[in-house]
């Protein structure tokens, strides 16, 4: 795009010599500013600068882009000279009109498609010369009018091929052979390299310009190695992003949203894309709609942290409905926020394949809509567990032990997150259970007092030897919920205290008879 048009402003002029980088001027944010295309000689006042400006990339369409594009021409116009001009070319023109900046915004292009190619440029004079007839020489506005008259405007010279073809190679930078031995040297071993892929090895990317400050990026954000090799892995693009640009701001804005430093690294290694996301479209909307909900602000920062992947949920596709969808089976707004909160990833399930499935089952196993509602906000990851392969076998489980269905029922209603442990887990407790009590009896506890089956299996032991001794067995239920220190004062030291009262009796009548 750029070659073939600098040939024409400048004709004679060596294409090297318009692709240039300027010191960047007070408050601009990197040390140079890097125009497109630079050309001079071709306005009236023979010291002006025109710069053009190839918008191609999608992101400039954006909010932030639109932003960072009219950062850079102020940037453009301070360092050059009175009379200069900015001329963006874009496929999406969402900008007002300028005095001194043309917005012109063509269709697009096709890579290796000459035509189309041609077609564009020529769409870029016919906006440009008529619009820059007051400033251009004389000299130049005829020589581009003389183009647009002609059939074939654009005949791309050998010249401007020779000068892409040699950019395209200079682009693509460092063979596969100088990337493997530089991460080498970095301290990346096989199982890294592999899990980076061969698009990023493959890629044929410029160390010094390009993986160099990335790795540096993410390895100062806080990643480990392995963890930079699975984000490059699964988001091999992060390479063709700017850090200054693109990665920055956004960590910036996480950082702002209330995230440490620390869960940002992890939201990074978790789920790369997230330094894809638009700061204006998705995180700042999405940040504020959990506090709508809601939800407090430290709270929201760790549902983003936990789950990451809900910024780049729609909010009124997505969000809004399984909300919404809460709310139908009873919940209350407070109960939503908390049940978000606890457990951020009920907003990443499907409504139709997830919800719907997994209320209609416990409906279906007697509990009333109330008691739906309750066991979704006390214990919203019962959600995630599947049914088939999850709850449905604990079920079996259960009353392969002796228990009803109304009962199982009931104890699921009184304490759902018993469906969250392993298999194994509940196995060993039960067995545990069932020796010091009768089968009949272990079930009965269980029924009774399901929460039994959430305490660690080292305190249930502990705490069943200690009743057996003391005959207390049946005092079980509501000795598991004590604190050690409580137990150990109710428990254990009265036993010892009645022990020393008991034998202190016998001295004191063996005395007396004597």
């Amino acid at each position: 795009m750029l070659a073939p048009l600098g040939e024409l402003l400048m004709p004679g002029v060596l294409l090297g010599d318009m692709f240039r980088s300027f010191k960047g001027p007070a408050g601009w944010s990197k040390s140079y500013v890097e125009p497109d295309l630079t050309t001079y000689g071709v306005l009236k006042d023979k010291t002006a600068a025109l710069f053009v400006e190839y918008d191609g990339y999608w992101r400039h369409a954006e909010k932030e882009g639109i932003v960072r594009d009219k950062m850079k021409n102020e940037a453009l116009l301070t360092f050059s000279p009175p009379g200069s001009y900015v001329v963006r070319i874009n496929h999406h023109n969402k900008c007002d009109m300028e005095e001194t900046i043309l917005w012109i915004s063509i269709n697009t292009w096709s890579r290796g498609d000459q035509k189309s190619l041609t077609r564009a440029l020529s769409n870029v004079l016919d906006e440009m010369v008529p619009r820059l007839q007051h400033a251009l020489v004389p000299s130049v506005h005829k020589r581009l009018e003389a183009h647009l008259r002609t059939q074939n405007p654009f005949l791309v010279s050998r010249s401007a091929q020779e000068f892409r073809e040699t950019a395209v190679v200079t682009a693509r930078g460092n063979t596969t052979e100088e990337i493997l031995n530089y991460l080498k040297t970095k301290g990346f071993g096989t199982t890294c390299l592999d899990q980076m892929g061969k698009q990023v090895l493959v890629s044929g990317v410029s160390i010094e310009k390009t993986l160099e400050p990335l790795l540096h990026f993410l390895l100062d954000l806080g990643l480990s190695m392995g963890q930079v090799a699975k984000a490059l892995g699964k988001c091999p693009r992060l390479l063709s992003y700017r850090i200054d640009q693109n990665l920055k701001p956004t960590v910036e804005c996480l950082i702002d949203l209330g995230l440490t430093r620390s869960e940002v690294a992890k939201t990074v290694a978790s789920f790369p894309a997230v330094l894809f996301l638009s700061i204006e479209q998705n995180l700042k909307p999405t940040m504020q709609w959990l506090l709508d909900l809601g939800l407090k602000k430290s709270e929201a920062a760790k549902a983003i942290a936990i789950f990451p992947q809900l910024l780049a949920l729609s909010i009124d596709q997505n969000l809004k409905p399984t909300v919404q969808c809460f709310f139908d089976l009873g919940l209350t707004k407070s109960e939503v926020a908390k049940a978000v909160a606890a457990f951020p990833q009920t907003l990443g399930y499907s409504i139709q394949q997830t919800l719907k499935p997994h209320v209609q089952w416990l409906l279906d196993f007697k509990l009333t809509k109330g008691q739906t509602a309750k066991v979704v906000a006390s214990f919203p990851p019962i959600l995630g567990l599947s049914i088939e392969k999850n709850l449905t076998p604990k079920v079996q489980w259960l009353l392969s032990l002796g228990l009803t269905r109304s009962q199982v029922a009931q104890a699921i209603a009184e304490f759902p997150p018993f469906l969250g442990l392993s298999s194994d887990n509940l196995s060993g407790k039960v067995k545990l259970l069932k020796s010091f009590l009768t089968p009949r009896g272990a079930a009965e506890l269980i029924a009774c007092s399901p929460r039994i089956l959430s305490y660690r299996q080292q305190r249930l032991e502990h705490r069943l030897s200690v009743l057996a001794e003391q005959g207390s067995l049946a005092k079980l239920a509501g000795a598991m919920t004590r604190t050690d220190e409580v137990f150990h004062r109710r428990f254990v030291a009265q036993k010892w205290t009645n022990a020393f009262h008991s034998g202190a009796s016998g001295v004191f009548q063996l005395r007396y008879v004597c």
